[in-house]
């Protein structure tokens, strides 16, 4: 029997431009040679509908902007490399304006589109830059090198981060205010926690990574086994306490109706910072000791797991005074580098005392999900991409590959909304005539944010204070 091959007719109108495109395929090429067809194609049809998008584009130019003619671009695109024109203006400042290119959101010298870089940043977060390469050069049937993945993450990282910051600073330096989330929840767990990265050619050698995470509950996904409800995670690079307790109050705002939660509880590994990460949304709180670092704390101190387990249990049932005693005496007796042990793990409990009890043992329903989601929530997002097999990172590529890894799913289905880079100004407050400023000292009282803030003295104070 002879094999025919295939005739194909493919007629496609744009913007009144009609493509005529023909091919005849043998039969053993009929999927591959369909393939090429179809990018072949859409290359054409993308080429055609950007020709037309730049003539749509010069009726809305200000009469003010001078025509100084046209000049050819070359970029690759999801379809392969496109060339076409586009029209260049010079704005009443002078300055050399490409719509087009502004509305394709390409760059100056830039040499891939923005669906092209996104593809390239989501393969890069799931493997080396090199792999991602490979993988970006298999997808688009053109050469792709890891360098070009590196500069598509850090321009997309970057854009990203940057899109964050400028909203941080519109909410809590500018006083704009952003649409709240949706999701409802009557009690929302948070926490924290940090991972150290390796820096290469900077002026320090490592930096801290903090993380937090956001949830509504646990669902069971089978025995033992749990998925975190409506999840919200938040990494950042490089800021200080009070800027990442603002981050992550703006994000719980854009994801959650917080004017539904009545309670946060919180947890983490007893840092100051990580303490504090939501001191700032104006709840009840309630912090618990992260179980993994209270557990390993114990059995580094005390050679006999059982015996560690069974000093846990006692703090998570009846708290510090419950082994008080009986650390003081094992202190006692013990020498050497066993006594130093169990000094810093006697500090260590003394100062995490109101983090100790279970829920269940202050009141509060056995309902109430348990935390110690964050070790693995720190793992997907930093560690498995970020650390090991001799990981080193630049200031600028860390923080892009951390914001690409916070919003890959976005990214994967092209349906992430990057945020304006700019903040609007400060609006110039105006003092009420009526007001005597001489009757007050301004300033913040650190009590309320320092160590000691979490005990009762000192939130029966802060009500006292803001009449709360």
């Amino acid at each position: 029997m002879t094999e025919k091959p295939v005739e194909l007719s493919i007629t496609v109108k744009v913007n009144g431009e009609v493509i005529q495109y023909s091919r005849r395929l043998e039969m053993h090429e009929l999927e591959s040679g369909i393939s090429q067809v179809v990018q072949e194609l859409g290359n054409k049809v993308l080429m055609a509908g950007l020709k037309g998008l730049d003539l749509e584009l010069r009726k809305r130019v200000p009469a003010e902007w001078r025509n100084i003619g046209t000049e050819e671009r070359s970029i690759l695109s999801s379809v392969g490399w496109i060339h076409y024109q586009r029209h260049i203006y010079k704005d009443e400042k002078g300055v050399r304006r490409k719509p087009l290119d502004e509305a394709l959101g390409i760059e100056r010298y830039g040499r891939d589109s923005q669906q092209v870089r996104e593809m390239g940043s989501y393969l890069a977060c799931e493997g080396t830059y090199r792999r991602a390469a490979s993988q970006m050069s298999w997808l688009l049937k053109r050469e792709v090198s890891h360098s070009s993945i590196q500069r598509m993450v850090w321009q997309v990282g970057n854009r990203i981060a940057d899109g964050e910051e400028a909203e941080r600073r519109s909410v809590f330096e500018a006083g704009e205010v952003i649409p709240g989330g949706k999701v409802k929840a009557e009690v929302l767990y948070g926490e924290s926690d940090g991972v150290w990265l390796h820096l290469q050619r900077e002026n320090r050698r490592s930096v801290e990574v903090r993380v937090a995470t956001l949830y509504s509950g646990k669902k069971p996904l089978g025995k033992n086994r749990y998925r975190l409800a409506d999840k919200c995670s938040i990494v950042s690079l490089g800021i200080g306490s009070e800027a990442w307790q603002e981050q992550v109050l703006k994000a719980a705002h854009r994801y959650y109706d917080l004017e539904q939660t009545r309670m946060l509880v919180s947890g983490g590994d007893g840092n100051q910072w990580v303490r504090h990460t939501f001191q700032r949304f104006g709840m009840q709180q309630e912090y618990v000791l992260d179980r993994f670092h209270l557990s390993r704390a114990a059995r580094r101190a005390i050679g006999d797991r059982r015996k560690a387990h069974q000093m846990v249990k006692k703090l998570r049932q009846q708290g510090f005074g419950a082994v008080h005693q009986e650390l003081r005496q094992q202190i006692e007796q013990a020498f050497g580098k066993e006594k130093e042990k169990l000094k810093q793990f006697y500090q260590y409990i003394d100062s995490q005392q109101d983090g100790l009890l279970d829920l269940s043992c202050r009141g509060y329903s056995s309902e109430l999900s348990s935390l110690g989601a964050i070790e693995g929530n720190v793992d997907k997002l930093v560690i498995h991409r970020m650390k090991g097999r001799g990981c080193c990172w630049k200031l600028r590529g860390a923080r892009a590959m951390l914001a690409i890894c916070q919003n890959k799913e976005a990214l994967k289905h092209q349906a992430f909304h990057y945020l304006p880079l700019e903040a609007p100004e400060k609006p110039k407050r105006r003092q009420s005539k009526l007001v005597d400023n001489g009757e007050y000292l301004p300033g913040k009282m650190p009590i309320f944010t320092g160590p000691d803030q979490d005990k009762p003295w000192v939130k029966e104070f802060y009500r006292f204070v803001h009449r709360k």
